[in-house]
């Protein structure tokens, strides 16, 4: 079935980090969900507003207990990838991405940073792209296996959508006191990897940006 004939429909659809954003866009008649693993809203996905089918074709704080060394400090994505549900009645597609930045504190805060960081797919030869910009603080917990985002306190990201035709629509990130996201990681050095059962998946470099805290 072309997708100009498929019927309407609605869907929900982040992880060293995914991200999630909603808005509802009047007058459209497909849900394009967003990235939601991408940090505290990384290898899970993230739910949108409702959009067009395609057409056819440095911190002194002290360091909380438990709290791995092997996290604390600056990194940015040197690779990322997460399937994304863009359109309600198409499958997930797979979208990549690179250049996020994130900071966690020894106290059990963090910040990720995203200055248009684009991700990128495809449907039917045609590009997707979800272009991300702002600056999200959480709350987070690690064991020597797993890191666990406890919540977004603040968020100022926002994810603005493209198809062929352009741009579709921008939507905010939304706060969350109780996101719980679970990602698995291993870090030796200065390098990281992330991943977890949504798709995730990414490789982490240290920078200077804050260093290692002891």
């Amino acid at each position: 079935m072309s997708d100009s004939s498929r019927p309407p429909a609605r869907s929900v659809v982040v992880s060293l980090f995914a991200v999630a954003a909603t808005a509802v866009v009047a007058a459209s008649v497909l849900t394009v969900v967003a990235v939601a693993r991408a940090g505290p809203s990384r290898g899970s996905a993230a739910e949108a507003g409702e959009r067009p089918s395609p057409t056819p074709r440095e911190s002194s704080a002290p360091r909380a207990a438990g709290l791995p060394l092997c996290l604390v400090g600056s990194w940015v994505s040197v690779e990322e990838q997460v399937m994304v549900k863009f359109y309600t009645d198409v499958d997930p597609m797979l979208f990549t991405s690179s250049g996020r930045r994130y900071e966690f504190r020894p106290d059990g805060t963090g910040t990720e940073r995203q200055d248009n960081v684009t991700l990128t797919g495809s449907h039917q030869g045609t590009e997707l792209k979800i272009v991300a910009n702002g600056t999200n603080e959480f709350k987070w917990r690690a064991t020597d296996k797993q890191v666990t985002y406890l919540s977004r306190t603040n968020t100022t990201i926002t994810y603005s959508y493209y198809d062929q035709r352009g741009l579709i629509s921008t939507q905010p990130q939304e706060s969350k006191a109780d996101l719980n996201e679970v990602d698995d990681y291993a870090c030796e050095g200065n390098q990281a990897a992330e991943t977890n059962p949504s798709g995730y998946r990414a490789r982490w470099a240290r920078t200077d940006g804050s260093g290692v805290y002891g």
